[in-house]
């Protein structure tokens, strides 16, 4: 339990950051893909309206992981390359779990606030 008192700054950190991802995807895919939205309207080709969330996402992806959070927490954003951190030896066993759970409680609050954002139902 050492992690977590010592760590928890960074857990936390690593839920936000992806939390806000995961609202950033939801609400930038229902802007370009809803039926109704006028953004789909205006960029008629599928095609091109993937290519601009790729380009929304990476640029959101990106500057989480050059953000004061993300430099400290590690920026790992994803429980697979948290895994290979532990794989590697560049986390401790616990310090994995609690950053694997931060991820997965991050990312269903983002997709919660994104769908009440929305009005999703």
């Amino acid at each position: 339990m050492g992690a977590l008192v010592g760590h928890w700054p960074e857990y936390l950190m690593e839920a936000a950051g992806l939390g806000f991802f995961m609202l950033s995807a939801c609400v930038v895919t229902v802007v370009m893909e809803h039926p109704q939205s006028p953004v789909r309207a205006a960029v008629a080709d599928p095609t091109e309206r993937r290519l601009l969330i790729g380009i929304a996402m990476g640029l959101t992806a990106a500057g989480l992981v050059y953000s004061p959070w993300g430099k400290r927490s590690g920026a790992h954003f994803n429980p697979t390359i948290t895994l290979t951190f532990l794989r590697l030896g560049r986390v401790e066993p616990w310090d994995a779990v609690f950053y694997i759970v931060a991820q997965f409680v991050g990312a269903i609050v983002g997709v919660f606030l994104a769908a009440v954002a929305l009005g999703a139902h």
